[in-house]
């Protein structure tokens, strides 16, 4: 009974540290998968100077 409890606080454990790991991996990678706010549909800036006619 002892052993039984022993494997199920190991697997509790390692669950619990798993979705750690999950959490901090995707606070960390989140920014690529959404743009920051402000940043979508600007014009590209051109350091090119306008043609003149």
């Amino acid at each position: 009974m002892q052993g039984k409890l022993v494997r199920l606080g190991i697997v509790i454990a390692t669950l619990i540290l798993g979705i750690f790991l999950v959490s901090s991996l995707y606070r960390n990678f989140s920014h690529l998968m959404d743009p920051p706010p402000g940043q979508t549909d600007q014009p590209a800036v051109n350091e090119a100077p306008a043609d003149k006619p």
